[in-house]
């Protein structure tokens, strides 16, 4: 009988494992036009169509900067990717879904890609929202 419950309570472990979601990783080309940082708060990365703190704000956390990492992915803008996202709508009065667009951002790893003196730097970044 012991065995009988090793073994189940063995199968169940692994299953639970097989069930964890991998994220996937995307790549995002720094564009210094379209996000802004604040010398109050360095590790947070703005985007333009944010909606603001006030009403619920959309914005990148730092998580580490990498200097030396090896990917064969190409960066996507990140103006185009939200603009053309299900998140943002030109007719609307407030165009981004900041709350909506961050939860769907949690669910991948994001780099910024920062291209300084011909070398590219990894910013390793989390989707985050705030309402002040």
């Amino acid at each position: 009988m012991k065995v009988v419950l090793f073994i189940v309570l063995s199968l169940f472990t692994w299953f639970v494992e097989a069930q964890e979601k991998v994220k996937d990783t995307l790549f995002f080309a720094y564009d210094s036009n379209y996000i802004t940082i604040y010398p109050e708060t360095p590790n947070y990365y703005y985007i333009k169509d944010g909606s603001g703190a006030r009403i619920g704000g959309f914005y990148f956390t730092e998580v580490q900067k990498i200097k030396n990492y090896k990917t064969k992915k190409r960066e996507i803008g990140l103006k185009e990717f939200i603009r053309s996202s299900k998140f943002y709508d030109e007719n609307r009065r407030l165009k981004l879904r900041d709350y909506e667009l961050s939860d769907y951002l949690e669910d991948y790893v994001i780099f910024l890609v920062k291209t300084e003196d011909g070398k590219k730097k990894y910013i390793q970044v989390e989707a985050s929202f705030e309402i002040e």
